[in-house]
């Protein structure tokens, strides 16, 4: 299901976002459904309780907070990272990243959702993009930060304007498939 959701999107990118600019900016419809996917799925891992945190050491702790991200994100991240691979001259290391951090903010059992997801939408999209532009920068791209802040605001706003009509069809599939699998082990 995932691979098709990949294609619509890609496909979708390409074929009508790609032609819609906002003072020469367009949105970007996969790293809202990354940002989006990790917040839907997040992490899997359950949050400890207060008695096995004062019980375990430093380490362990530090060990489960790092695991706790999304690994469905991360990899949703890199799929899309390795299409983008074929326009930006190096694989965006940003948006597996910025998968994996958005299952940190895990929003499926708060009744408002929807209001939390547009800013988490707006901060991690600048995020990916200032990881974005280190990276161009770092491989000797020349002009990167002149035009950074104004292109990755606006397209971090648009995202953010997008991001309620990529939650509200995944996180009522989410719910479904919660239902359903609670209904099956009846």
């Amino acid at each position: 299901m995932a691979v098709i959701i990949v294609a619509g999107a890609w496909v979708l990118q390409l074929g009508v976002i790609s032609r819609l600019f906002v003072t020469g900016v367009q949105c970007s419809l996969p790293l809202t459904l990354i940002i989006v996917w990790g917040v839907t799925f997040g992490s899997p891992i359950i949050a400890p309780s207060k008695d096995e945190l004062r019980l375990s050491t430093v380490n362990a702790v530090v060990l489960r907070q790092a695991l706790s991200g999304s690994i469905s994100g991360a990899l949703l991240g890199a799929a899309f990272a390795a299409l983008y691979s074929s326009v930006l001259p190096a694989y965006p290391v940003a948006y597996p990243l910025v998968g994996w951090i958005a299952g940190y903010f895990c929003l499926r059992n708060f009744n408002k959702a929807l209001i939390l997801c547009i800013p988490l939408v707006l901060i991690l999209t600048f995020l990916a993009e200032a990881i974005t532009a280190v990276e161009l920068l770092a491989l000797g791209r020349p002009n990167v930060f002149e035009s950074f802040v104004d292109m990755a605001m606006t397209e971090a706003v648009l995202n953010s304007l997008i991001a309620p009509f990529v939650f509200l069809p995944m996180r009522g599939w989410y719910e479904f498939a919660r239902y359903m699998n609670m209904m099956e082990s009846r």
